[in-house]
Formats: structure tokens, C-alpha cells, sequence
């Protein structure tokens, strides 16, 4: 049976529970908190002992239990402390709670995630520890905080936000410190569990499925975000490792639509597409015209799920009719099978094969805020697409442009083992 929280603070979207958590627990209870504490990262094991209580009016929380797992693509840090605390009560006591993050990536990184005040609310702010000692600025971090009781904390936040890329080996520790405490200093001004740090390898995150969100119907996204979800069609086929190589060197992410009846052909890119962070999504069987909805439209669109799922182990939520043709009842038909609807509102017409400039030229000319750019990777000959793809990347980001996939534009959820 789950307990009611305690307090909930919910800023970001909480994603399904992955990897195995590493779990420590203080040998025996003491009592205390923590304030951003100051040493210098080695990101080495420090052999750091929890002291005892000294007794004097600033001393740190004790920590009674310290974990930190991945969930999905997100990471979930628990931790329980021998007496209540508040975010407010931590600051009058001169405490402070934090999550030490170290990691190697061309010198050694370290972060630390602490517990602050916003409001009546609890909420995490993120301060690089710097090389010199001390610390940097603070920044408020999006992260989903849940509290089961006073003494303790569940706080669940991306690593992208703070600067860990995926597949990183991070040396992790909960530390309750005092104020003005150097934790490669004095040893009775902060506890540490665990005490010398532990290890959690970060692995890319692979979904089993998602769950659509927002309009069934879209053409394109929110036009006060600055980004673009570029969409390719008719794959897979020889093309589409190709696209997906300059998407990887690139380091952006796309959604392929495809059709049904070539999946099998191509597992090794299905899979790939996948595992590099793309999003796979329906463009019916045989490239049909369902906009009659039917029959026809659900054999068209569930036999090209059944494909997709067989050999990647992903079931997509967002459909495309082949040539943009729909109906009310094809919309109506596809939400409730689980699907958005997904259109466009840039097309270079790329299958008319118009020549690798005037490609480029035709995207780069009418994307804008939330646009959702066709393309083809499939389907005739793509080497125009393909040559093309590079420039519209690099125009679109010296203009400020991000890039997402059609989840992540809809907001539609992924789920994770």
C-alpha cells in the first residue's frame, strides 16, 4: 500500500522506474541536516566517516538512508534523516541537505543538488563546485518532489539539466552540512552517506511505449518555444542509417514515420533508431490512403504497430496519414487506438527530388517556433534529402533553433521498464 505524501511539489514529468538503485544506510541513527558544503572535487573515494554528534548548537542532520537510482532517463534521489526538517528550519539551523554528483569529462566535474525554500514549498537548487573551492551560482532546478513524512525526501530531476551526459559513471554521495562547512576539512561540521561515495553508471534509457497527450490532431507545436521536431517518412529503408549518422554527428534528435511492411527488413536500424534517442512512430502499412477511417485505417495502422513493436520492442503513439489526407473520423478513429494525429507545417516537397538547395532552402525559409518539418528517408531515391539534412541543421541552430522529437513537442509520455 503506498502512503500519502507528506508534501508535493510536482515541476517536471516523473517518468517510470529503470535501473538498479545503489541503497546505503547509515549503520545507527544520530540526528542532523546540511549546508552546501565547499571541498574541492576529486571525485575520488575519500574514506569520509559519518561523525559523531557533537552536541553543539550548529550541527548537521543525521542521515539515516541515501539512494540514488535512474529512472528512466531521469534520476531519483532518496534520502531519510534522523529528524524533521523543513526547508525553512534547514535555513534558520544553518543546515543544509544536498546530492554531491562527480563525474569525469575532460577534467573532473562536480555538482551538488540542494534542498531550498520556494514559497511554503520544498524545491532544488543546482551549484557547481569549483575547481578553485567554493562554490558557484545557485540555479533553481526542474525537478518532482514528493515527501512521505518530514524526515524524508524523494526527489526525481533529468541529468541533461545539470550538465551529466548519458553513459557517465557519476560518484555520488548525500551530504548534511553547516554553514561555512568544508568537507575536506573538519569532519564534525557534515555527515556523508555513503561515507567514502558510491558509483552509478548512467545507461541510455530505452522506452518500451508511450502515451499520446494534447490535441489528437497537430500541425505543428507551441509557437513561443524556439524549437523544431524534424520528421522523416516512408522508411526505413537504405537511406536511414545514413540520416541517422548525421543526426548522431550532429546531436540532434528526429522522428522517423514508417511503413509497416519494411520494418522487418531493416531490425538493426530500428533498434539503432531507438537506442540513439529517436522516436519511432506509424505511417501505416502499405502507404494506404485511410482518411475513410474504417476498417482499412485500423488494420493499416495496428498491423505497422504490431511490426514496429516486434522487432524494437516500442509501441509509438503518433501516426501520420500517408499525403497529409484525413478525416475527422480517421482522427477520432487513431486517438482511440492511442495515437496523435501528426501533420506538418513545413514541406519541401523532398520527394519531388527539386535538387539538394532548393531542399534546404524550402525548410530553412518557413521553419519557425514550434514548426514540424517532412522529410523523406524512404520510399525513391534520398541522396538530396540526405545532403541537405546537414546545412538545415547548422542554419536552424546558428538561428537559435532547438530540436525535439514529436514527444517531446506534444508532450506526449514515454514509458520506461
Amino acid at each position: 500500500m503506498s502512503r500519502r505524501p507528506y508534501a508535493l511539489a510536482t515541476l517536471t514529468a516523473v517518468v517510470l522506474v529503470a535501473a538498479t538503485p545503489a541503497v546505503v544506510a547509515a549503520p545507527a541513527p544520530n540526528g542532523g541536516g546540511g549546508a552546501a558544503p565547499g571541498d574541492t572535487p576529486s571525485g575520488r573515494d575519500r574514506g569520509v566517516e559519518t561523525p559523531p554528534d557533537t552536541g553543539t548548537a550548529l550541527a548537521p542532520l543525521g542521515l539515516q538512508l541515501s539512494e540514488l537510482r535512474q529512472a528512466g532517463s531521469d534520476l531519483r534521489w532518496n534520502t531519510t534523516t534522523n529528524a524533521a526538517w523543513s526547508p525553512a528550519s534547514l535555513r534558520r539551523a544553518g543546515q543544509s541537505l544536498c546530492l554531491r554528483l562527480v563525474y569525469a569529462d575532460k577534467g573532473v566535474n562536480s555538482r551538488d543538488v540542494c534542498v531550498r525554500r520556494r514559497g511554503a514549498k520544498a524545491t532544488l537548487t543546482l551549484q557547481r563546485v569549483l575547481t578553485s573551492g567554493g562554490h558557484g551560482p545557485l540555479h533553481e532546478l526542474r525537478a518532482s518532489i514528493v515527501r512521505h513524512s518530514k524526515r524524508e525526501l524523494s526527489a526525481t530531476f533529468s541529468p541533461a539539466t545539470i550538465g551529466i551526459p548519458s553513459g557517465a559513471a557519476v560518484r555520488w554521495r548525500t551530504l548534511a552540512s553547516t554553514d561555512g562547512c568544508d568537507v575536506g576539512g573538519r569532519s564534525d561540521c557534515f555527515r556523508a552517506l555513503p561515507k567514502s561515495g558510491a558509483v552509478l553508471q548512467l545507461r541510455a534509457p530505452v522506452p518500451y511505449a508511450c502515451t499520446p497527450a494534447g490535441p489528437a490532431y497537430v500541425t505543428n507545436g507551441s509557437r513561443s518555444r524556439k524549437v523544431v521536431a524534424l520528421t522523416f517518412d516512408d522508411g526505413p529503408s537504405p537511406y536511414t542509417t545514413g540520416f541517422l549518422d548525421v543526426l548522431r554527428a550532429k546531436g540532434v534528435k528526429g522522428t522517423f514515420f514508417q511503413i509497416g511492411q519494411q520494418v522487418s527488413s531493416y531490425p538493426t536500424v530500428e533498434k539503432r533508431i531507438l537506442a540513439e534517442g529517436h522516436e519511432l512512430a506509424n505511417h501505416t502499412w502499405s502507404h494506404a490512403t485511410v482518411s475513410g477511417g474504417g476498417s482499412l485505417a485500423t488494420s493499416q495502422i495496428s498491423s505497422t504497430t504490431n511490426a514496429i513493436q516486434t522487432v524494437s520492442g516500442f509501441k509509438p503513439c503518433a501516426f501520420r496519414a500517408p499525403g497529409g489526407a484525413i478525416s475527422s473520423s480517421l482522427v477520432s478513429l487513431a486517438r482511440g487506438l492511442g495515437y496523435s494525429t501528426i501533420e506538418w507545417d513545413v514541406d519541401p516537397q523532398d520527394w519531388r527530388t527539386p535538387g539538394t538547395d532548393a531542399i534546404y532552402s524550402r525548410i530553412v525559409s518557413a521553419a519557425r517556433s514550434g514548426s514540424i518539418i517532412l522529410m523523406h528517408d524512404g520510399g525513391g531515391n534520398r541522396s538530396q534529402t540526405l545532403a541537405a539534412l546537414p546545412r538545415v541543421i547548422d542554419t536552424l541552430r546558428a538561428r537559435g533553433y532547438g530540436f525535439v522529437t514529436i514527444h517531446e513537442m506534444t508532450g506526449a509520455r514515454l514509458l520506461y521498464r
